[in-house]
């Protein structure tokens, strides 16, 4: 894929994870646009979050308002705002990438036919693009800072980026 003429749009958890070991810049050189829901940056920029500054300055003009609300709606029901509003703005911004780490909303997405992508593959794609020479120990730093990764995951991601 083509991921420089690519929009992406981003779920909080990602965000946070990005934030926390300094690489937001990545979204940057691995897409040519970038958009959260209003959910989404109402969410990350609390001032009471982790890296609320450093993700207000990051999305600065980077929000999009939803159109379709009755789709949010029906989605709020299973998933989060940020969740149900980011699967709806990628529907609307087509054709887009989403950013997703929660399984309950990557399987919602997944069933409205998004291309799907997460932290780690997102760490994949910088890796192969040269932007970074490693995963682990970013990989490292998020489990020691409690971001919850699955096992098998994180054995998918070192196995693919031959670490």
């Amino acid at each position: 894929m083509d991921y420089e003429k690519m929009i992406i749009i981003a779920d909080s958890s990602p965000l946070i994870s990005f934030a926390l070991i300094e690489k937001l810049n990545l979204l940057e050189q691995l897409y040519q646009e970038i958009y959260v829901p209003i959910a989404v940056y109402n969410e990350v920029s609390k001032s009471d979050k982790p890296y609320s500054q450093e993700l207000k300055q990051f999305l600065h003009g980077k929000i999009k308002g939803v159109k379709n609300t009755m789709a949010v709606d029906i989605l709020l029901s299973d998933i989060g705002t940020g969740e149900a509003e980011a699967i709806v703005l990628a529907l609307e911004c087509q054709p887009a990438m989403i950013l997703l780490d929660d399984l309950k909303a990557r399987k919602f997405a997944k069933m409205q036919g998004l291309n799907i992508i997460g932290t780690m593959g997102i760490l994949l794609e910088a890796k192969k693009a040269g932007f970074i020479t490693a995963i682990k120990p970013f990989i490292a730093e998020l489990i020691s800072n409690d971001i919850r990764i699955s096992t098998k995951i994180v054995e998918i991601t070192l196995q693919a980026a031959q670490e």
